[in-house]
Parts: structure tokens; sequence; C-alpha cells
């Protein structure tokens, strides 16, 4: 079909804004009247319920003959510009990016007759978007970093619309967009200033304009601008599931974890943009069965599945409810700015054995969003040498090792299995047929740039020392050892993610958590500590020395359900300082029901903090039915960390586990599950760890046995002993409590401590 000639400058995909400008600069103004964009709206409105080509083609010959006769009208002009655009959504591909490519011929043309219309720059920049950028990944690169990308283009189109017209809501919301989806060259100082220009117009106060203002407000990183935003739309209609939702992200990025119910209650609204964007928000940290359960779930179950999510992991490592959902947002955006992909088109080589599937962020990112910021890292620069990071990440359970290295672009690194993969994966193959680096099998460069490379990390891990110092034949079974690491990292570090509470640095505090010590309420752990006066530093005032100490604890059942947290902070004030040698001792007891559990405890001051993990705590039930026995409290009286029972006695606590041989030693511990008048035997053994033939032979190098017949009560026997260990060497030791019954039930429980002159 004939398509009417033009007189823009398209002679490309993308055309020439400014040389459009300057043929505009003569053309008559006049500005276009409400009931024009009325009518505009409306065809465009009718453009969206027709599906079919063929009458897509017929209203654009219709037009096409009247525009014949009428070539200045802009009206007739726009109208073409929407029907090529509506042609481009419905036709497909490979038509789809000529008609894109004529719509913005047609709104080219519009604009040299109206300039000061803004329909025709925001239908130029909705052509700009439709025809995108080269389908050769080198041409897209160079059109990016030279700002003449689909996105820049149309960012400058919608930026003169509103330019030209302040209170154009469509081209202002339209160019925020745009202006976020920009990952180089950004416009969203152009964004900024039209929001802000528009913000002395009446069009500041509509919803559209206001939400996209939060949102350019919050990237910028004006955080107090995007809430006041916001704030007004909600004002206006507080059940803006949207406006709700972003308002959410805005106050986690500030780091207000309050937020989270704000952010669930969106949520569960079921707004389909709102459930996009958190599935968005989420997508690289979900696991592949939560993201599908997240998928096929109703709103509220939805919300449900992210509360035990996030609470998990909340709990796990001891963080406030909602401050692992604040710090995910806040490792998005610095993700967003700092690991953003130039480019959408990735291409891997057959080596790169990790694929993440991203287009967002290069797989530094991803480790990013993951983990946050790693604990070390190293690089290596040098001629020749690709551009390489390496991140460690210590943690509990095994360091994870990660190298990256940036080869087709130096913006997106990917991850690698091997250091030596930076010098290129069939250079790392043929250096494990190398003798040693000490030799000349290298040759001379490549032996520089490997030790180059290993020395670089060295403070990582000490298998790179190794690699630099390994003799003749040991190369080849150190480099399997080192990619061996780096597969696992990789393996662990991408299907999974972690937040380790920080607490400062390390205290020097002994800690012990005992399962033992149940009333009427049911069944109890006891939580006591030890820390030295010289790790503290007291805060003074009005002649007394206060030493704060905070306490978290998470108790969760093996399939990971919280049962208990505990957070809670005592504040010791003493009339002077502790000096060198004293200790500041504390103890709390929490309720828990009985069970199997892990549990996960910190100990905090001004100085610093600990955290550490007991993997298996066995409550016993007061109640019974099965035989069960308690942890063993331990304590002396020169530890002064007294508690009292159930029934009035005092039992005694020592967390630093040492003891004299000369103060008797103080035991208490619980039995249960037993009818009352039943009979058991107690067996208590004292002796040195020890096994295999040293305890055939010797007795596990037992020091001490005591045995005692009782009579259960019913429901809880408490049992205090006083046990002298006068006859003990000193040594370390492990301490056995043993109740068994006449029918051969049996339960153990054991702690090992020391002994000292």
């Amino acid at each position: 079909m004939e398509r009417m000639i033009t007189l823009s400058p398209r002679s490309r995909p993308g055309g020439c804004h400014l040389l459009l400008a300057l043929l505009c600069a003569a053309a008559p103004v006049t500005a276009q009247s409400p009931a024009e964009r009325q009518a505009l709206e409306r065809f465009r409105d009718s453009l969206a319920t027709i599906q079919e080509v063929a009458g897509l083609r017929t209203l654009e010959a219709e037009l096409i003959g009247r525009a014949r006769t009428d070539r200045d009208n802009a009206m007739l002009h726009l109208r073409l510009g929407f029907v090529a655009l509506r042609l481009g959504q419905v036709a497909g591909e490979p038509a789809a990016r000529r008609h894109y490519d004529e719509a913005g011929g047609e709104f080219e043309w519009a604009i040299q007759v109206k300039p000061d219309w803004p329909y025709g720059w925001y239908g130029l920049g909705l052509a700009e978007l439709g025809v995108g950028n080269s389908e050769v990944t080198l041409v897209e690169g160079f059109q990016t970093m030279l700002g003449k990308d689909a996105l820049t283009r149309s960012a400058n189109a919608f930026a003169q619309s509103a330019a030209v017209d302040p209170t154009f809501e469509l081209g202002l919301v339209e160019l925020s967009n745009t202006a976020l989806r920009q990952r180089i060259n950004a416009r969203m100082d152009v964004a900024l200033a039209a929001l802000r220009r528009a913000g002395r117009t009446g069009t500041a106060a509509g919803p559209g304009v206001l939400l996209a203002r939060a949102r350019i407000e919050r990237r910028v990183g004006s955080l107090d601008s995007s809430r006041a935003a916001l704030q007004r739309i909600l004002a206006r209609d507080s059940t803006d599931a949207v406006a709700r939702f972003e308002l959410a992200r805005t106050l986690l990025l500030t780091g207000d974890s309050t937020a989270a119910p704000l952010w669930y209650d969106a949520i569960a609204t079921g707004d389909s943009t709102v459930t996009a964007l958190a599935r968005t928000d989420l997508d690289l940290v979900l696991p592949d069965s939560t993201a599908a359960a997240f998928d096929a779930a109703t709103p509220d179950a939805r919300v449900a599945l992210l509360r035990a999510f996030w609470q998990a992991r909340d709990d796990d490592a001891l963080h406030r409810r909602g401050e692992r959902l604040a710090e995910h947002y806040r490792r998005l955006d610095y993700a967003r700015r700092a690991y953003r992909l130039v480019s959408e088109n990735r291409q891997f080589d057959i080596a790169e054995r990790y694929r993440s599937g991203q287009t967002e962020y290069d797989d530094r990112g991803v480790a990013y969003i993951r983990h946050g910021e790693p604990d070390e890292r190293a690089q290596y620069s040098a001629p020749g040498i690709e551009p390489n990071e390496s991140w460690l990440y210590r943690r509990d359970d095994g360091d994870l090792l990660l190298h990256f290295v940036a080869r087709q672009d130096v913006q997106d690194f990917r991850l690698v299995e091997s250091l030596l993969d930076v010098l290129g994966f069939a250079t790392a193959l043929s250096l494990r047929d190398s003798v040693s680096l000490s030799e000349d099998a290298y040759g001379g460069l490549l032996r520089q740039r490997t030790e180059g490379l290993l020395r670089s990390r060295q403070d990582l891990d000490p298998v790179y020392s190794r690699m630099l110092g390994a003799g003749r034949g040991g190369n080849a079974q150190l480099m399997t050892e080192e990619r061996t690491l780096g597969r696992r990292s990789i393996a662990r570090a991408m299907s999974t993610d972690s937040w380790p509470l920080d607490p400062g640095p390390e205290l020097d505090a002994s800690v012990v958590l005992l399962a033992v010590g149940s009333d009427h309420r049911g069944a109890a752990v006891q939580l006591a500590y030890a820390i030295p006066g010289e790790e503290l530093t007291p805060r003074e005032s009005e002649g007394t020395f206060a030493y704060p100490v905070r306490t978290r604890i998470a108790i969760q059942a093996l399939d990971g359900t919280t049962v208990l947290r505990a957070d809670s902070t005592r504040g010791f004030v003493l009339p002077r300082p502790l000096a060198a040698g004293e200790l500041l001792l504390g103890h709390q007891a929490v309720e828990v029901p009985p069970g199997i559990f892990t549990v996960r405890m910190s100990v905090e001051t001004d100085d610093g903090g600990m955290v550490s993990t007991r993997d298996t705590l066995r409550v016993p039930s007061p109640l019974g039915p099965d035989l069960g026995l308690s942890d063993i409290a331990m304590g002396v009286r020169s530890v002064p960390l007294p508690w009292v029972t159930a029934t009035g006695d005092t039992a005694w606590i020592n967390p630093l586990s040492r003891y004299r041989r000369a103060e008797p030693l103080h035991l208490y511990f619980e039995v249960t599950g037993l009818p009352p008048g039943a009979p058991y035997r107690t067996r208590l053994t004292v002796r040195k760890p020890g096994g295999g033939i040293f305890r055939k032979l010797f007795g596990g190098g037992k020091a001490l046995e005591l045995t005692f017949e009782q009579v259960h009560p019913g429901g809880v026997d408490r049992i205090l002993r006083e046990v002298s260990l006068e006859r003990v060497s000193p040594g370390e030791y492990r301490l056995e409590v043993t109740v068994s019954t006449e029918d051969g039930r049996e339960a153990s429980r054991f702690r090992t401590f020391t002994v000292r002159d």
C-alpha cells in the first residue's frame, strides 16, 4: 500500500531530534485544544479494540487518502502514527519494526506542523521504543554508549512532550518509565526536572504523575521526596495498592523494617501490578519451588508464603522481623546502580559453565543480591589480563569463594570455576599438565601472569599459597582442589541467600544454653554468659558505670519453623568499672515447648559481640510419657550465677566450664516420663575423652563414677548433687549422666569441662 512521503529526516531508525527541532522552529505555534486531545484519546481507545491487521489496514488507507489532500493536518498525521503503532503491536515480527518506523515518520510530520503539540513528541517516543536497537550486539553496544539507543531516543522525545506542555501527564509518566529502564545515560535529571516543573501545575496532583515522581525520586536517592509523593496519593485514596506497595519499597529502602506489614498488605490485595512488581523483586532469592508456589497461590496464600520465607531468614540470623526484607531492597538498589548490565544480549562461551539467565545484573549483582557485601575482595591488573575480581564470604557452614571475569564486556562480570580461568579456559587446562610454577614449562610471560594472579588471592584461601609453592607432580592435584572449591562455592552461592548477623568485633565471651529448669508452665532453657571485664567499656553517668548486654535467641524446629524468639537488653549498673580479671555474669530463662530444635544465639555489648549455634537442643516433656533427661547444669559458688528451681532449691551455672579441684561441683538435672513410685538408676561418670583401644583397656580415662538408686515422684524429679573434684587431676573431662529403668529404657546427657589446680 502506498505510504505518504514525509519530509522528516528519518533516513535510519531513530531519526535526528536536533535537526527536527530546527525544522520546527519556524512553524506557527498554536496550542492543542482540550477537544483535540480528547478526540485523540477516544481514537486510541478505539484502536485498542481492533485485533486484526486487515481492519487496521483499511483504516490506515482511509486516513492516507484524506491526508493526500490535507497534508498539513497534524491531527491526521497523529492518527496515522497511532494506527501504525497499533499495527506494530498486532502484526508481529518482522513487519512490526517497519510499522514502528512508519509511525515515527508520521509523528515527525505532525511535529513539523505543530511543534508545540505534545502528542507528536509523545507518539514519537512510543515509536522509538517499538523500533528498538540494532539486532547486532556490537552495534547495539555502540548505540548505547553514544546515546543513540532506543531508550535514549524515546526519553528525549518524551522529555520534549513535557517541555512543550508541562501539564501533559502521558509524556511525564512515559518519560519517567523510560528513564527508569535506561541502563546508562539515564535521563533521570531530565525526568526529575520535568516532574518538578509540573509540580507547579495542577497536573502534579494526578496519581500517575505522583507515582512517576515517587519512583524517580527514589531512584536518585531522594527518599523523603519519594515518600511524600506516595503519601499524597494515599491521602486521596488509601486503597491504592500500587501506591502502598511503592511506599513500602521506599520505606524499606531507608532501613525501616516496620514497613514490612505495609508491603504484605499491598500484596494481599491481589492487584496484578503489585504481584508482578513483587515477583520481579524476589526473582533472585526465591527458590524455584517457592517461586512456583507464589505464582499459583491466591493472594492470601501468597502473603503467608512470603511471611514464612522472610521470617525464617530473620529468625535464622537473629535479625528483627522485617530486617531481612529491608536488607533485600537495599541490595537491589545497590546492585541496580553498581552491577546492572548495559546490554540484555549476553552470549556465553562453551567454557562458561555457570549461566544465570539474568539480563538485568551481571553475576556479581546476582551474588550481591543473594549474599550482600563480601567480607573480602581481591583483583589483579596487568597487561593482557582480563578484568577480574574474587569475592570471599566467610560463613559458619563453609566459606564461599567466587571468581568473576569480564571478557566480552567490561561491565559484564561472569562467574568462573577457577581463578586460573581468568587466563582463559584452554590456558587453565594446559596449566594442569605443567610440572610446577617454579619451572619454565609455562613460558616466562604466562608464568608471570599466573604467579601474579595466585599472589593476589593468597589472603583469600591457603590453596593459592600452596599452588605457588607446589613441587613436581603436585600442581595438577592442587588445581583440581581449587577448581572443586570454586565449583562448590558457585553451586551454594547461586542457590542460597544469606545475611549473617554482624555484632561488631568478636567478643571473648563464654556462653552456654541448657534445656533444663521446667516448672508448672512447662519446659525452659537457661542462657548464661560470662564476659571478661577487660573486654568491656562502661557508660559512665553520675558516678555509676553501666554495661548494657543484648541477648538474642532463635529456636527453630527441624523443619525450619520458629518456636521461640527472644531479644532483650539488660543493663548492669556498677559503682565502679570492672577490672581486668573480673567477669560480667548474666543469666536468663525462656520457656520452650518439648521437642528437638536448633538454636542460634548472640551476646552483644557496646564493644562487640559473639554469635553461636547449637545444632541440637533436646527439650524433654515434663508430662512424658517417654523417659526424659534434661541437660546438665554445672556450677560453683565462686562463679555466682545461681537460679532458683521450681521447688525453691538453688542451682548453679558456670558458662566458663572451668573448675578448681578444691571447690565442690554443683550439678542439677531433671528426670521425666516415669510414673510415681517407679524405681530408676542414675549413673554419673567423669572420664577423660577417649575411645577405641584406650577406652577398652583403661575405661576411657575414667576419673570418677557415682551410682545411686531413686524412686520417681511422678512428673519431674529434680536432682541436685554436689561432687568433689579433689581426686580428679587437672585436664579436660567429659561428664556423663545416664538414667535407666528396670524395663531397659535409658537416657543420657553429657557436658565437657576443664579441671584446674
